[in-house]
């Protein structure tokens, strides 16, 4: 009996510190590529008008052993933060007991500021906040990261720089969206090396080889529920889009 408590253990303290790691990421900053707010996505790929390596998004730092921080950004002077207490840390929450954001001018993303800091960060300013996270791993070193409020919405950050032409060119489209049985591609004609369903924790599921006169999977097998579509393009570049299975 001793000896399997020790192995529970040691996998929750393993999983926690992974989560840990893999959030903070070195304290690099996960830039916003787009929001889901009362069903509607927001595509953020622009970068500052006077400063073209500034881009919205959100940072956590270890500030001193086992205590965290964060801090948002909106793409302009404003930030989130948490003001007092620090930052708890869970495999797939993190729960922030006092909320701030900066009060300075607004001059460029006055619209996003409002969006990302007020709604996604801050929400109804209740304490403590807690938001569920997840991480996906696009391979080639490229990771994402899904924050959900606890009002239902969404902001979707990668560990890279999402540039607007990319994002126009790579976007797939996909239809209908919920699908009860057969899922329609539009690849705008680059060139897919497979599609793989990914569950919300980010596991595999099921994948396949696409060829160029293939347009259409029968995902009639899935369970209803929320998954990820993850192409791989050729190129070795991958882009992930919600599902919605009824």
């Amino acid at each position: 009996m001793k000896k399997i408590t020790l192995l529970i253990c040691a996998f929750i303290c393993f999983s926690f510190g992974f989560a840990q790691q893999d959030l903070i990421g070195g304290g690099n900053m996960w830039t916003l590529h787009y929001m889901v707010i009362d069903g509607n996505t927001i595509n953020v790929t622009q970068p500052h008008p006077s400063n073209q390596g500034y881009h919205p998004g959100i940072q956590f730092v270890e500030s001193s052993p086992n205590n965290y921080d964060f801090y948002a950004n909106g793409g302009d002077i404003n930030y989130a933060f948490n003001s007092s207490s620090s930052l708890t840390i869970n495999p797939d929450t993190f729960i922030v007991q006092d909320l701030a954001v900066s009060l300075g001018l607004c001059f460029f993303y006055c619209t996003l500021e409002a969006q990302y800091l007020d709604t996604i960060i801050v929400g109804n300013y209740n304490s403590p906040r807690t938001f569920d996270y997840e991480i996906i791993d696009e391979g080639n070193g490229n990771k994402t990261l899904i924050i959900d409020t606890p009002e239902g919405n969404r902001a979707v950050h990668g560990n890279y720089i999402l540039s607007l032409e990319k994002f126009r060119k790579k976007s797939i489209v996909m239809y209908p969206n919920p699908v009860k049985k057969k899922l329609y591609f539009n690849f705008k004609g680059f060139s897919v090396e497979k599609i793989e369903i990914l569950s919300l924790v980010g596991s595999t599921i099921f994948e396949t080889k696409i060829s160029h006169q293939e347009n259409s999977l029968d995902v009639s097998f899935l369970s209803p529920g929320i998954y990820f579509i993850k192409t791989i393009y050729k190129d070795g570049d991958t882009h992930i889009s919600r599902l919605i299975k009824e």
